[in-house]
């Protein structure tokens, strides 16, 4: 995934919460998800920051790729699976 289409992302849910219908209220308004477009874009950053560390991780692990050439998997190799996603 690249930052492109993860920012789509942000996009299209934003898009989905602006198609419900809004009530007269100002307490039933929601408060906006960011203080500023600069908390905006670091929280992004962030985010994306975290995604190609978690994505690093998991495609240079020798044990995950040990785990994906196995034929027959037992309960060990699970447990091992999930530590290694976590």
């Amino acid at each position: 995934m690249n930052k492109s289409k993860m920012l789509s992302a942000y996009k299209t849910v934003n898009n989905l919460k602006a198609d419900q219908p809004k009530s007269g209220t100002p307490e039933d308004q929601p408060k906006p998800l960011y203080r500023s477009e600069y908390d905006e874009k670091l929280i992004k950053e962030y985010h994306f920051a975290k995604f190609k560390k978690n994505l690093d991780l998991i495609q240079n692990s020798p044990e995950l790729s040990e785990l994906l050439e196995k034929e027959e998997w037992d309960e060990d190799d699970i447990k091992k699976l999930l530590a290694t996603f976590r």
